[in-house]
This record gives C-alpha cells, structure tokens and sequence, in this order.
C-alpha cells in the first residue's frame, strides 16, 4: 500500500524555496507522482510505499 502527500507551493514564496523544500522531501524517499499549477501555485502529489 502507498502513502500519499502534497506539498504545495505557499503565498508569496519563491519557486527557488519550493524547490528546496520539494528536494527534500524527494530525500525523505517520497517520489513525484503529479503536478499541477493552481492561480500561480504549484502542487505536486507524492506518493511512497509504506
């Protein structure tokens, strides 16, 4: 069974930020299923076997 997460993008923050905390959530053994764009954010769905 696989556990899921998103990590979205914050208000105001910048993509350089996003992609360091995206990063290390990939270092935690999280893989990217999904992404997509909401009004200028990002979100991504993660996914990673229990």
């Amino acid at each position: 069974m696989n556990n899921y997460k998103f990590l979205k993008q914050k208000a105001f923050e910048k993509v350089e930020r996003f992609e360091k905390r995206l990063q290390e959530t990939v270092s935690q053994g999280w893989k990217i299923n999904s992404f997509a764009s909401d009004h200028g954010s990002l979100i991504v769905m993660l996914e990673r076997d229990r």
